[in-house]
């Protein structure tokens, strides 16, 4: 997997660094101006390069050059993965599923109890969608209680890559934005819960995704789906029948997944160390009145057992 902001083979036109440097521009915020005093150009040169108008012999291929080697040896920061390895589990590929309708204009709607890898896997997806693509296919928000539809617009914004200003201005340049990508774009509001007193930021989100006609992932734990629950006053009512036809809850890890997970972290090791890792990570979900493997306990009760182990080794 690359693991560098993508540029086009040896030799660019004009036309693929001219794209290449406005989503280069889009992730850093660095103005024309500024790229140019680092390339040594005038600024006027390199507004001429980004236009649409002649440019020196009209390729400009030196200077497309020049551009793609700038932008390889400073390259934009990338979000973090959030761990080492992400397993292939149901919810992974619940969550895949769900993105992949959301990214195809959908609403859809991901539920589950804490430790069921959704977090983990959208800001793994982030990661990697920002390392793939010069467009990346993910904007991924976590939802605070106080978020306001301007802090709303901010973040997915800054997301896309879009300017930041005033309610209204920032809301243009997203849906300009939106306007002149070239590839699917789905937003996932993590913890969506949190909003459940912010109607006025949900109808922020359900304006920018029906007028920039790109779809959205909401997720969040089991008591998300009250968000959308019959209102007298019949707010939300397009939210309620449009993420209806995409739910899903996700399971928990089954017993087998923990025990992969286990051996792919700790290597050759004994089954009774196996059944008392997952036993010790077990969770109860009150919904389904099942219990599960929460991830998030598993991963800690490796943490913990490789921490002792190496203690042991080290004595």
């Amino acid at each position: 997997m690359s693991t560098q902001f993508p540029t086009p083979a040896a030799s660019p036109t004009r036309d693929q660094a001219r794209e290449v440097l406005r989503q280069y521009q889009m992730r850093t915020g660095l103005g024309l101006g500024e790229i140019a005093d680092r390339l040594g150009y005038a600024r006027h040169s390199l507004i001429q390069f980004m236009s649409k108008a002649q440019y020196g012999d009209g390729a400009g291929r030196g200077t497309a050059q020049r551009v793609m080697e700038f932008i390889k040896g400073n390259p934009p920061e990338a979000p973090e993965f959030p761990g080492p390895r992400l397993y292939d589990t149901e919810n992974v590929r619940i969550i895949d599923r769900q993105i992949a309708n959301a990214r195809r204009g959908h609403f859809t709607l991901v539920y589950g109890p804490a430790g069921t890898q959704k977090s983990f896997v959208f800001e793994w997806r982030t990661a990697e969608s920002w390392r793939e693509a010069l467009e990346p296919g993910v904007v991924y928000l976590y939802a605070s209680p106080d978020m306001s539809p301007l802090s709303l617009l901010h973040e997915i914004a800054l997301g896309l890559g879009a300017y930041v200003g005033n309610r209204h201005t920032t809301l243009h340049s997203i849906l300009y934005t939106l306007r002149h990508r070239k590839t699917p774009v789905a937003i996932i509001i993590d913890e969506a819960q949190n909003l459940a007193r912010r109607l006025d930021t949900l109808e922020t989100l359900r304006q920018v995704c029906d007028r920039g006609r790109i779809g959205l992932l909401i997720a969040g734990h089991d008591n998300v789906e009250n968000i959308f629950q019959p209102r007298g006053d019949g707010q939300l009512a397009q939210w309620r029948s449009r993420v209806e036809q995409h739910r899903r809850c996700l399971p928990g890890l089954s017993d087998s997944e923990a025990g992969e997970i286990v051996r792919g972290e700790l290597g050759t090791v004994s089954e009774k160390v196996i059944e008392t890792l997952i036993t010790g990570s077990m969770e109860h979900d009150s919904r389904k009145r099942k219990d599960y493997v929460s991830a998030r306990r598993l991963f800690n009760a490796l943490r913990d057992f490789q921490e002792r182990r190496g203690g042991a080794k080290a004595n």
